[in-house]
């Protein structure tokens, strides 16, 4: 059978594993202790935060199908958040979500669907592919350390494009589009509260500030944890100040979020701050999936069509179709 080896266990790295694990062996191999990339939660007893993805919404019918049995087994759960929209300080507008256009979350937390999906598969976490060489037919991968990982038919990368550049040979036919993707970056503030928060939203969109988003994480559905806010700031902000020290991160981000909300948000019990240094990009044209059948190598994941959950579940899809028509 053949051997595909998989960088990366976000949700484009699942995907593809899943949609191909009757047709070849599979392995992936991922960097971080746990599964889901940046549909992660965070944990700080008695408070949890999905500091990655916030919500997903699907557009497209083979996703809406995807995620109907996980709706029936509870593991995607539909919010319907107060939503308001902010412009710097003043509330602009305010609404709630339903059914007419559906945001989903996962239950009781967003890397419930990573770990769902994660389920069956031979992941190896905690394990950074250091080097790509070739034996013959075959890509022989190495870790940090130079301890062998193993050799496989297909190398595949669902990282982050910058990594996947990082990772791919240069033989790779598609290389120069994965080194155009420039991805953004993003800061997220989390606050842990004692008590309730005293907002008539549970999350807002912000515009004209250095945050971008706000929402009580513990309003979401399934969520039975003490009070929390989660708060983004902008690509633009966080790729300014990518390398400042995080408790002046932490420090700046309080003081917009407690501007915007009109609360002192400082009263928090638990402040920590975390980067994503690879967290968005704006809509791209070409290929949902990089594949190059000569040299055995592939790429795939949302910074192939645009920084959305729904969009790392099409392009893995269309990597499959492609995987499968030629193995």
């Amino acid at each position: 059978m053949t051997k595909i080896a998989i960088a990366g266990a976000g949700l484009a790295g699942l995907v593809l594993a899943h949609s191909l694990r009757d047709r070849a062996e599979i392995t992936i191999f991922e960097k971080a202790r746990g599964v889901g990339g940046r549909m992660a939660t965070r944990y700080a007893d008695p408070w949890q935060f999905d500091h990655g993805a916030q919500f997903f919404t699907a557009l497209t019918e083979p996703f809406q199908n995807y995620l109907a049995p996980l709706i029936d087994a509870g593991i995607v759960a539909r919010w319907d958040a107060r939503f308001a929209e902010f412009i710097g300080a003043e509330q602009t507008a305010h609404w709630q979500w339903d059914s007419t256009r559906p945001h989903y979350v996962g239950a009781p937390k967003m890397n419930a669907v990573a770990k769902h999906l994660a389920d069956g598969l031979d992941i190896r976490l905690a394990t950074l592919i250091g080097s790509v060489g070739r034996d013959g037919d075959y890509w022989t991968l190495a870790d940090g350390d130079g301890e062998n990982l193993g050799a496989f038919d297909w190398l595949v990368s669902t990282a982050p494009a910058p990594q996947s550049a990082a990772l791919l040979p240069p033989e790779f036919a598609h290389h120069a589009a994965i080194s155009g993707a420039k991805m953004r970056a993003c800061f997220a503030l989390m606050l842990g509260f004692d008590v309730p928060l005293p907002f008539d939203w549970d999350a807002a969109h912000v515009g004209e500030a250095d945050i971008s988003w706000m929402s009580v994480n513990s309003a979401k559905p399934e969520r039975d944890t003490a009070p929390s806010l989660l708060v983004h700031s902008t690509n633009a902000w966080a790729d300014a100040h990518a390398n400042d020290d995080h408790d002046a991160v932490k420090a700046h981000l309080l003081s917009e979020a407690s501007r915007i909300s009109g609360h002192d948000l400082s009263c928090a019990s638990h402040i920590a701050v975390h980067r994503w240094l690879y967290a968005n990009l704006p809509k791209r044209e070409g290929p949902a999936a990089l594949i190059d059948p000569s040299t055995q190598l592939a790429a795939c994941g949302d910074w192939c069509i645009q920084g959305r959950v729904e969009a790392a579940f099409t392009s893995a899809m269309a990597l499959s179709d492609e995987l499968t028509a030629v193995l």
